[in-house]
């Protein structure tokens, strides 16, 4: 893959993934909440964005091994069925197109006129992770994967907020995976400000933290996401702003090839 195109795949895919070093040590205060875990759980479930369709503006700064990219676009869901993401520069013109499904993601590269189809298996041996498509889908809107265990998660304090640990949490169904994971949650809201997944196998990890939230049809819903990617040898940051976000407002997912376009493997 050409390595303009291998960018873009990061830097639009990082719109969606967060990964970061896991504290080197988390140690919450010793006094147990009250609150059980189910009840927290439950809380947190309530809480999270819910929709059907869901569209918002991003603005930011994207840095990959100290190159630093302004970047812009779009972010529309349609639950369950599809994400697109469509990235320019600040004010500039469409620079790269994405739709991930559940089965397949597509990649236009408007600066190379390309095009790329392949599968989120192939967006993981990119970005060094273990997504899927709903994996990418909570993360965005700021909600814990729903087809996960929620069984064994630990309940304590850390600083100011609840945290959610749990020593190898694993999907339901799908492939074999799993992954330590602290969740930070707002003792007010019961938000989720703090998603943080690693592999000591690998020593990767995935965080996504949402510094802000707006209110949109009578629900909170991120209106900052802090992303950090690394792995051994190689760090990527993103900053984004959520704008003009709006829940169950359907707004055009169309994605064509352009004739002229060449495909690339």
């Amino acid at each position: 893959m050409h390595g303009k195109t291998r960018l873009l795949i990061i830097l639009v895919a990082a719109s969606m993934a967060a990964c970061g070093p896991l504290r080197e040590a988390v140690t919450p205060d010793r006094e147990e909440p009250a609150i059980p875990v189910s009840a927290t759980l439950e809380a947190m479930r309530n809480s999270e964005t819910s929709f059907d369709f869901f569209s918002t503006r991003f603005s930011g700064v994207a840095t990959i091994d100290n190159s630093t990219f302004s970047v812009s676009g779009n972010i529309r869901i349609r639950k369950d069925s599809a994400i697109f993401v469509s990235v320019s520069p600040l004010l500039g013109i469409e620079m790269a197109r994405l739709l991930i499904t559940p089965d397949k993601v597509q990649l236009i590269n408007r600066l190379e006129g390309t095009y790329f189809e392949g599968d989120m298996a192939y967006v993981n041996s990119i970005l060094n992770t273990q997504l899927d498509f709903h994996m990418l889908q909570s993360m965005l809107v700021g909600n814990d994967f729903e087809h996960f265990s929620q069984d064994d998660f630990r309940l304590s304090h850390d600083r100011d907020q609840l945290l959610l640990q749990h020593p190898s949490r694993r999907a339901m169904a799908g492939p074999e995976q799993s992954f330590q994971q602290n969740l930070w949650l707002s003792p007010d809201t019961h938000r989720i400000t703090e998603n943080l997944l690693y592999d000591p196998n690998t020593r990767r990890s995935m965080r996504t933290r949402y510094d802000s939230f707006n209110q949109v049809n009578g629900q909170a819903v991120p209106g900052e996401l802090s992303v950090v990617m690394i792995e051994p040898g190689t760090r990527a940051e993103l900053s984004l702003r959520y704008t003009r976000t709006s829940i169950d407002e359907p707004a055009s997912m169309h994605f064509s090839v352009p004739d002229r376009y060449r495909r690339i493997n």
